[in-house]
Order: C-alpha cells, then structure tokens, then sequence
C-alpha cells in the first residue's frame, strides 16, 4: 500500500511549512473572493482589507477552536519539527479488524526522527466547566489504531516515541477528567502551558525541543546517549558527591532540562530558573560562532546514579579519576546554573555542537538545594531580576522563624497557587519571569505581595519585627493559613470580577484587575473585615472560609452594585489614580467612601482625614479645569481663524468675530489697558460669547468636530453646545466665591468628563484625525 495513502496531507518541505507558518501567525484569516461573492462574506462578520480588480479581499478573527490549533501547529513548526499536518483536514487511515477502513480527522500531527506527536485540541469562547471524558474516551480508543497507521507509514526502524496531547483552551478540567487522561497516558496542555511552551520555542527554536520533550519523556531513554562516557573527576563538595568532566553541546542538550519559573511544575517545585533571554542567547551565538569559549562550568544535578569506572585516585583529596557515563534518559541533567552557555549553542553548526564544555555535576540533590545554590551563585549578579528572588521566597523562606519572612513566604505561595487556580479570578493573571506581560496578564508578584502584607490578612510583624500577629485569614499552621486565604481571596475576588466580566477582562485598561486594584481590595477586605468584626461580634478566625463570605457580602455589595453598570469611562472617572506608591492607598480610600455611602459606620482608619484632604484638592482641580477649560476654547477658536482668515492684522478678527455687540464689548473692556498692556481683542471675550461665535451658521463647520459634546447620557443634537452654558455657570464658583457657592459632587464628575473630551478632541485635531473639521476656505 502507498505510504501516502495512511497519513495526508503532510508538509515536509521547509517553503511550504513557512507559508504555512506566515499564515497561522497571523491574528486574522483571510480570503480572497469575488468581488460578486463579497457581501455575502461581509454579512457573515467579514471585514474589506482591499479591493483588487476582480476580487475582494476579506477577514476576520479566527474563530477560538482555529486559533487554539494555529498556536499548537506554530509550537511544532517553531520546535523545528520537519514533518507536521497540513491545514485543518490532516487524517489518518484507521484500520480495525471486522471494520471498514475509516479516516480520523487529527487537529495537528508533527514528526522528527525520534518522536512522534498527535494532538488533539479543544476550546470554548468563555472559560467554562465541561466534561471531556467523551473526548477522552474516543482519543484513548484509537490510540492502538493510530499508532499502527503510523509505523505502517514510517517503518518500525527507528522506533518512533508517540506523544498524545490533549491541548485545551478556556476548560476546567475536572479531576475525574485528568484521571482519565492519565490512565490513558494522553497528556494535558491548558493554555498556560501552551504559552509557555511557545515562549521558549520562539527564544530557542528547534533547542527548545529538548525542553519539551524532557517534559513528556522524562525518563525515557534516548538510545543516541547509551554507553556514551567521558573522562571525569570525582570528589566530593560540602559533602555531596560531584563530578567535573569535559562533554559537548550535543550531548549535553539531549538530556538538560531547566526548571523555568513559569512552568511551575508541582513536581518540581521550587523551581527558580527565569526564562532564556533571547538577546543574552544572540549575543553568546555569536560569541561563540567567532571562535569564543568559556572557561566557566555549567552547573547541573544529576538526577540519578551515574555509572563511573575509576581509573585512579588521590587519597589525600579523596578524588578519584575515571570515566563518567553519562545518563541516557531524557530529563536527567536539571540545569542549576549556565543555560544560556548552554543553549547558546543550539543554534550553531555541527562545529560548534561539538566542542568541549566544561561541565560540573552534583548528584541527587533535591529541588530546594538546588534553588539554593542558584541563589548562592545569582543572587548579586544584576542578570538575576529582583522579581524571580521575590517569587522564590515562597519556597526558600517556608517556615522562617522570622515573622516578615514568614508573611513573604506565604503571600508568594498564595499568589502562585491563586495564578493557577484555573477558572478562578486570577488564574492566568500574574505575569512570569521572562515571558512578556500583557495588557490582561499583568499582575506582578512583588507588588501583590506588597499589598497582602500590607493588609494584614495573613499576619503581621509586630514588636520592632519579633513577633508574629496572625491575621484574619490566618489559621494554626502555615499549611492551613495557605488554604483559608486561597479560599477566601479567591471567593472575594470573583465577587468583583463577576459584577463586571468585561471591565474584568480588559485588565490594565480597565482599571479593575490591576496591580494598584489588587493591593486596594486586599486592604479593603481586611477593613471591612474588622468592621464586621465590631458591628457583630463575631471572630473571623472563628469562621469558616464560605461563612466569613457571606458575613461580608453586605458590606461590599455598594461596589459591586455599582460595578454592574460601570463603563470604562466610569472606570477611569473613578479610579484613574496616580501611578506609584500613593496609588494603591487612593484607590482604596475611593472603594471605602463608596461603601460609606450605604453604611456611614464605616469608618477605617484614615477614611476621614482623605475624605478632608481630597475635598481640598478636588475643588483646586475644578478650578484648574475650568481656567484651562477657557484657555483651550479661547485658543483653538482664533487659531482656526487664523488658519482661514490669516494671521495678520485684524482679518480674523473682523471676519470671525461678526456679532456687532461682543466686538463692542471685547473693544470697551480693552480700553481698560493702557499702552503696551492691551492685548488683542480675543483676550476680552467672556466664556459665553464663545459659544455665540462657535455656533454662527457659517462658522459651525470649523469647529464642530471639537465642540460638538453631548452631554452626559443625553441624546445628541444638532448642536450640543449646552456644556459651554453649564461651564459658564460654574465659572461664577472661584470667580466669585461665597459660602453659599461651592461645587457640587456631580460637577466634579462632569468637569471630568468635559475636560477630557475637550482635551481629547484637540489632541485628535492636532493629530491629523479631526475628520469632522472641515475648512471654510
């Protein structure tokens, strides 16, 4: 039987698998119609990029199941896999005894010369709980079948390794479900992993393979490494068993793993490697292209027995000589310290593959001693960023006898454990070393666990630091502090995220799910804690997680009812606050007025003296906005004119000032100023003469773009120009202040919101978008 007749289509020729490669990249698919067929398209949600002669060229988002293959197909085209499934309808021949043949669609396959890969994806639009075990079942039943398809394809020599994956995106597995797939042996890839995976694919390409491999065939053996040995040195270091010895990239790459932060594998906590630098991995390629070297060790920890044959040894030292062999399983050389040496050579030719290393082994040392030492060597060196350290105190400072190491230590585990709750509020939210954030993905470990400690929820430093006071949240033992917070921060926080999943899900832009929102909620749940605490009676320690939940639902129903019908605008009208430390305390004296409202007991501590400072500041704001309001107007007018009518003599004035009555009044109040103190006519105007000039008949066209403002809420008209009247109003408060004249708490809000779209507008002018200006001449 043909071979091509078990498995097709297959792209295995580098052009065509880069065309391909161009094409899922890309955030849009694409057509090419005729031009007869286009409206068709675009009822369908298809957008116009451009029109050629005969046809019209159309796209749109790819739907979520697309785009979750397009990104698993882009990992094995970027691991360097030279044979992977062509398009959406890549099938394979099954083949069962007392069946017909039949084809099994298969969402993306890829091939090298040792392994195999078969994926299956799955996705929904929104974040949802859905059984798989159908899905499970099926992919489980024709495991046999499929793998008989594919030996028949390839031959039996060499033995292919065949990794299954089942890849999803937006599921919460079940735990029945991951049974399942275990017991079958299909591995699971959420979409955390998948972008991790990715992540290191596009810092090391084809190098990356070995990291993805050492994930799903760890253990495993690699028959190019059997027997392999080289010459090494024995001895022993702070009483742990150590080898030096001189190997090669090639070797060397085939069994490292490095245990990356943003992986997080449970199996290999703590883990504390940050991701590869992609231009620290260039810089050192070509370093070494040039004929570089190094002549510092990598650092590794075997992670078994290694067999060595002494040849010789020195009694004194106690070092012995002989040959190493080296370990031929995927997975066994966990890099310590040296990975981008290392990897810096995954790129290179054959040469430079095979050039000596040196090379430093330790030999069954646990994660925890392995995360010291990299601290020990890294923790002065500037490469180290600050973050990973702080990430790593979770690990590290677990169980200090040191009350803020202590608090460190279980705000960093928490904040880990509450990123990967998958289906929870912050899953998926807190950004990793190495790996970009995003406008959604970013939340910082130090800043979330500046604000845990800040709030006390789980403890304080008392006593100059001495003492441990334990905190709301807190229970007996660490252990049990981890749990009970996670379950309440976790229950808190989907409360705000589902009273508003859109605002939610915009992250940094809309000002709900940031780092300043963070530390402002985990502050404002421990006061309305205390505060619950006092009106009740009750002990919150004495409660359970779901209890203290509901006992302050009440308190915090005011914000999120007022969440439900927030906009952006809103958002930002509210809780835009001043970047740096003095955020994070503002928007949490916002959330707690709000909540005064509805419950005027509530009064944490610094509540009243904000609520006197801001009052202050506030009315100092109103009236900048209202000076610089006046100043904007004034200006963009006369400079239009000048543009029209000319910027010499008094052609724009004349011509653009044409109501008799304010040119006599400008003319009359300018009598006032003497000699070289008279300014132009246009500086004696008042705020509502403006308006009169804006909207002349003839001159509505100039300035619409800009003034044309609805107010807030309302409908448009043909003109909205009622704003300028109601600025004017408030312009008699610091002009001609009394205390029976001040601003209201509305006109805070509507000065923000006329300042900003004022400001807006003429920024867009200025920027060439002002598409609703046109010109007189």
């Amino acid at each position: 039987m043909d071979r091509q007749e078990w498995l097709k289509p297959l792209l295995t020729d580098a052009s065509a698998l880069k065309r391909e490669a161009a094409k899922r990249r890309k955030p849009f698919k694409e057509v090419s119609v005729a031009k007869s067929d286009a409206a068709e398209y675009i009822d369908q949600g298809w957008v116009v990029v451009r029109e050629l002669k005969r046809k019209t060229v159309l796209r749109r988002e790819w739907p979520h199941e697309e785009r979750l293959e397009n990104r698993t197909w882009l990992l094995f085209y970027l691991l360097g896999y030279p044979e992977v499934s062509s398009g959406r309808n890549f099938k394979i021949r099954i083949e069962r005894k007392g069946a017909d043949p039949l084809w099994k669609q298969i969402d993306v396959f890829a091939k090298d010369d040792e392994t195999v890969i078969v994926a299956e994806c799955k996705s929904c639009d929104q974040v949802t709980r859905r059984s798989l075990q159908k899905d499970i079942e099926e992919f489980s039943s024709l495991r046999g079948p499929i793998a008989d398809a594919i030996r028949k394809h390839y031959g039996r020599d060499p033995k292919l390794r065949i990794i299954w994956l089942f890849v999803t995106s937006n599921i919460v597995w079940s735990k029945p479900d991951r049974e399942r797939a275990a017991g079958a042996r299909i591995n699971i890839v959420t979409e955390r992993e998948l972008r991790y995976y990715l992540q290191i694919a596009d810092h090391l390409k084809s190098a990356a393979r070995y990291q993805f491999l050492a994930e799903f065939l760890k253990d495993q053996r690699i028959p190019a490494m059997d027997g392999v040995r080289v010459p090494a040195v024995r001895g022993k270091l702070g009483g742990r068993t150590f080898y030096s010895f001189v190997s090669t990239p090639r070797q060397m790459l085939k069994i490292a793993f490095v245990n990356h932060r943003s992986l997080n594998d449970p199996e290999g906590a703590p883990t504390y490697q940050r991701l590869v630098s992609r231009t620290r991995l260039r810089q050192i390629s070509k370093f070494l292209q040039e004929g570089g070297y190094f002549p510092t060790n990598i650092l590794v920890n075997f992670r078994q027995r290694c067999r060595f044959e002494q040849m010789a040894s020195d009694d004194e030292t106690g070092v012995a000589f002989g040959h190493l062999y080296l370990p031929s399983k995927y997975r066994s050389a966990w890099v310590i310290d040296g990975q981008h040496r290392l990897y810096g050579y995954a790129p290179l030719s054959d040469r430079e593959l095979a050039q000596n290393i040196m090379v430093v082994a330790f030999e069954n040392l646990d994660q925890t001693q392995e995360a010291n030492l990299f601290v020990t060597i890294n923790h002065e060196q500037k490469s180290v960023p600050r973050t990973l350290l702080d990430d790593l105190e979770g690990e590290l400072k677990w169980g200090s006898d040191r009350p803020a190491e202590r608090i460190g230590a279980i705000s960093a585990r928490l904040i880990g454990l509450m990123n990967g709750d998958i289906g929870e509020a912050l899953y998926g939210r807190v950004t990793q070393q190495g790996i970009p954030a995003t406008e959604k993905t970013c939340l910082t470990v130090p800043e979330l666990k500046t604000g845990l400690r800040r709030s006390g929820l789980v403890g304080s430093s008392i006593l100059k630091g001495k003492e441990y006071s334990p905190g709301p949240l807190s229970d007996t033992a660490d252990s049990d502090t981890l749990d009970r917070a996670r379950q309440v921060l976790n229950g808190y926080l989907d409360q705000i995220a589902a009273s508003n999943r859109g605002l939610w899900e915009m992250g940094r832009q809309g000002l709900l799910c940031t780092n300043t929102a963070m530390q402002a909620h985990f502050q404002l749940l421990a006061s309305v804690i205390a505060h619950m605490e006092k009106a009740t009676g009750l002990a919150a320690r004495e409660l359970e997680p779901l209890e203290l939940l509901a006992e302050i639902e009440d308190y915090i129903d005011p914000i999120t009812s007022w969440l439900q019908g927030a906009s952006q605008a809103d958002m930002v009208a509210n809780f835009k606050v001043p970047f740096g430390s003095g955020g994070p305390p503002e928007y949490y004296y916002r959330l707690c007025h709000m909540i005064q409202q509805s419950y005027p007991d509530f009064e944490p501590d610094g509540l009243a003296k904000w609520v006197e400072s801001r009052s202050e500041e506030r009315i100092a704001e109103a009236d900048r906005q209202i000076k610089e309001l006046n100043i904007l107007v004034q200006k963009f007018i006369f400079d239009r004119f000048k543009e029209v009518y000319g910027p010499e003599g008094s052609a724009y004035w004349d011509q653009g000032v044409t109501d008799k009555e304010i040119r006599a009044r400008a003319y009359k109040k300018s009598l006032d100023d003497e000699g070289d103190d008279r300014l132009p006519l246009e500086h004696y105007l008042d705020f509502i003469e403006y308006k009169k000039i804006i909207e002349t008949r003839n001159h509505w066209p100039l300035f619409k773009g800009v003034f044309d403002i609805p107010e807030p809420g309302q409908k448009g008209l043909s003109k909205n120009l009622k704003w300028m009247e109601r600025i004017n109003e408030l312009r008699r408060i610091p002009a001609h202040p009394t205390d029976q004249r001040s601003y209201k708490v509305e006109d805070f809000d509507y000065l923000d919101y006329m300042y900003g779209e004022l400001t807006a507008r003429i920024a867009a002018f200025e920027n060439g978008d002002g598409d609703n200006v046109v010109s007189l001449s």
